[in-house]
């Protein structure tokens, strides 16, 4: 089953039907996301304007809190979002596939997953998307692009997408917004759920993947908590052709991977009207490889065993969460909420050094939401601060050399960055009204004040020869304080053609900021005797770093009657500037160009028999910058592809199976770059024993043999450093899962 922007229908003794209520909907909802209790009594209230939301829903009909920070039914809401709920994530994870990949198979908008842990280029509407975990933001200034690779599917209740740029979040999410909602226990009775499972592809003794969970969940009227720990454990991926895939050296794959997810939530109901709740989460996700690139005289030669490196890819995030909620404030619904995350992230070894990147995010919400009549609002303030640190392992070259790089001992550290604090604060409004009992508007606008404070830094490359014995000191490229402030607006209406279809118009603004530490520090120096002198330098004082602005146009339908589900929308999104890269250094060179994104979105998925679905998806995009000779298409090292995903399933009361392809195609560029095209196919399904069910499924069915879209674009992005066979990150071959679980 796909993504519904209505209710999707389960299985119940063989006859399909919609199970998820309203109320249900609400109890799930509430606690689970800065701002979505604060709309519980809005919308538990008998006034006009719940009338009017009440006459165009059933009580089977799915509430968001994506699209306007309140629970809102999606025949409501002027955008395109998708749902995806536990039955579909279940039915994909134990099949054997990851969060990226069920994103990606599910949303039409969204890029081909990468295959391994960075998200980077996985773009939303041909646009970076801001990623949230029950409402606390992943986005960080160092834009890393492991959102993906941050919390195990056994963990996640449902996940709400908002396609498009949006000015209710702020910056960060010019592509859109990806929510997902962590699962919390439902009642007082205590209920377990355990999972064990493995995949392979039968390739040799290094291809097995296993997967052991276990969860508990219960309380009483006072206080709900549940606590889970899944243990995921990787080792090699195999081509088509049982060949190894090549280890991911620049952004990290999976391969020879151990993950564990620990995630506790907690409910504790103070009144009838007061509530507190708190998330913690420890996630690491580390690798450790027995293979690495073969590297002599800085050319790729294979890839081979023997691999031994001080650092590796991996992820180390805590993260905490704390809401307090009062329906009943001074006549309003009150929500604050506080979070805090640090993220220890760090890389594989790069032409003989990784990289460590630390990151601490505090932030503050509070908000307030009243209803008059045919009138809802809500307003308040969003706050955080964000500051980085870094630094790289040197590892020593007389042992790297000797080995191929295979072996990588570190002879010093120096500092990667400059440091980074960014801090930023927010208000904003939202409104919706009821012009008739058809046809609604609704708007808002929040203004963000962002400071940026940047260490004085010396030149990476000034460090690396200090280390190396060639100078002894040098100058520091000045840091300092710069500030930006915005304003973004939206606005949209949805008129309900009648109570199964809706048309929408909807225009929002989006910012985002590049990174300022690939920007700042970056300096011009020369050797005078044992000194670095500073020449020239891109510093805070002389080159401040600009702001990038999206407008985003968008026009929808949708459609539900039960048996035929659709939802499609044209947009149109044009941004004031966009972020060119050094292909060497990597740095941001300049921030300059406008680029335009284009496309139109659809699903349409149909009942043709009470067990039988049959649904299709595609996404058709068009990015352009706007260069020397008038629009051109952009690089094919960032730009989104068209896709396109059919699928077929058989649902009754024991056995659930889906048979479903992903097709992504061709795209080149200006420059005569190209991404080549590929279908692949799955196999998932389940069946119910009579105690627990069997999980399987086969990814690849038809082995193709493919290079992923993020090992495609490595080869452009990186091609000015090794021969693009050293990017060649391939699909895994045809693989096969299977598992257990059962909730008792």
């Amino acid at each position: 089953m796909q993504p519904s922007p209505l209710s999707e229908p389960t299985k119940d003794e063989g006859v399909l039907t919609k199970t998820i209520t309203i109320e249900k909907e609400m109890n799930v909802i509430k606690g689970i996301f800065p701002l979505s209790s604060i709309a519980l009594a809005i919308a538990a209230a008998s006034t006009p304007a719940m009338t009017h939301a009440q006459e165009y829903t059933t009580t089977q009909e799915k509430m968001v809190v994506v699209s306007s920070r309140t629970p809102k039914a999606l025949s409501d809401i002027p955008g395109t979002v998708w749902y995806i709920d536990s039955e579909q994530i279940e039915q994909e994870y134990r099949g054997g596939k990851t969060l990226g990949e069920i994103l990606a198979a599910t949303i039409p908008s969204l890029d081909m997953s990468s295959g391994g842990r960075t998200n980077y280029g996985q773009n939303l509407r041909g646009r970076k998307m801001l990623v949230m975990i029950d409402g606390v933001s992943l986005q960080s200034s160092r834009q890393i692009s492991r959102h993906l690779d941050s919390i195990d599917p056994f963990n996640i209740e449902r996940i709400e997408v908002l396609s498009g740029a949006t000015s209710i979040y702020g910056a960060g999410a010019s592509g859109g917004v990806i929510n997902i909602i962590t699962k919390k226990a439902q009642g007082d009775e205590l209920e377990f759920e355990s999972y064990v499972g493995g995949s392979s592809g039968f390739n040799s003794g290094e291809d097995f993947d296993y997967k052991l969970g276990q969860s508990i969940a219960g309380g009483n009227e006072k206080v709900q908590a549940r606590a889970s720990v899944i243990y995921t454990e990787t080792q090699g991926f195999f081509d088509a052709n049982g060949d190894i895939v090549i280890p991911d050296i620049s952004q990290g794959s999976l391969q020879f991977n151990q993950t564990i997810d620990f995630l506790t939530t907690v409910g504790v109901n103070l009144s009838d009207t007061k509530k507190i709740n708190f998330l913690a989460q420890y996630y690491d996700s580390q690798q450790d490889s027995p293979y690495g690139l073969y590297i002599e005289n800085y050319k790729f030669i294979d890839v081979r065993k023997g691999f031994e490196s001080d650092r590796e890819h991996g992820t180390e995030r805590i993260m905490l969460s704390a809401s307090y909620v009062d329906e009943a404030f001074l006549g309003h619904q009150l929500l604050a909420e506080a979070a805090y995350r640090k993220e220890d992230q760090t890389y594989t070894p790069y032409y003989q050094s990784s990289g460590q990147q630390i990151t601490d995010v505090l932030s503050l919400k509070a908000a307030l939401a009243k209803s008059y009549n045919r009138f809802n609002f809500v307003y308040g303030i969003d706050a955080y601060q964000d500051s980085l640190e870094s630094n790289q392992a040197l590892y020593d070259p007389t042992i790297a050399n000797s080995s191929g790089d295979l072996i990588n001992k570190t002879y010093a550290q120096v500092g990667r960055y400059p440091g980074v604090e960014v801090g930023s604060v927010a208000g904003f409004i939202q409104a919706d009204y009821a012009i008739t009992d058809n046809w609604t508007v609704e708007g808002g606008y929040r203004y963000q004040y962002m400071v940026n404070k940047i260490d004085d830094f010396v030149g990476y490359t000034q460090q690396k020869n200090i280390a190396k014995g060639k100078g002894s000191s040098a100058d520091a490229v000045p840091g300092g304080e710069t500030d930006y402030s915005v304003g973004l607006f939206n606005l949209g209406t949805i008129y309900h053609i009648n109570g199964n279809s809706q048309v929408w118009a909807n225009f929002s603004q989006g910012f985002d900021l590049a990174d300022p530490a690939k920007y700042y520090g970056q300096g011009d120096y020369t050797l005078v005797g044992e000194h670095w002198q500073l020449n020239d330098s891109i510093n805070v004082s002389d080159s401040k770093l600009s702001g990038i602005k999206t407008n985003s146009f968008e026009l929808g339908y949708r459609l539900d009657t039960g048996e035929l589900n659709l939802q499609t929308a044209a947009y149109y999104s044009q941004s004031d500037k966009s972020v060119k890269y050094n292909k060497t250094t990597l740095l941001i060179e300049d921030v300059e160009d406008k680029k335009r994104v284009y496309g139109l979105e659809a699903l349409a998925s149909y009942w043709v028999h009470d067990n039988v679905q049959l649904g299709a998806s595609g996404h058709y995009v068009i990015s352009e910058l706007d260069g020397d000779n008038g629009w051109e298409d952009l690089s094919a090292g960032e730009a989104s592809t068209s896709k396109a995903s059919a699928w077929a399933g058989w649902y009754d009361a024991n056995l659930a199976l889906k048979l479903q392809s992903q097709t992504m195609f061709d795209y080149e560029d200006e420059a005569d770059n190209k991404l080549d095209g590929y279908t692949v196919f799955d196999l998932v399904g389940s069946y119910q024993l009579p105690v627990g069910s069997l999980g399987f499924g086969i990814q690849n069915l038809f082995n193709e043999d493919y290079t992923t879209i993020w090992g495609q674009r490595a080869q452009i992005l990186y091609s000015s450093h090794y021969a693009p066979e050293a990017y060649d990150y391939k699909g895994r071959g045809r693989t096969y899962t299977l598992n257990y679980q059962v909730k008792f």
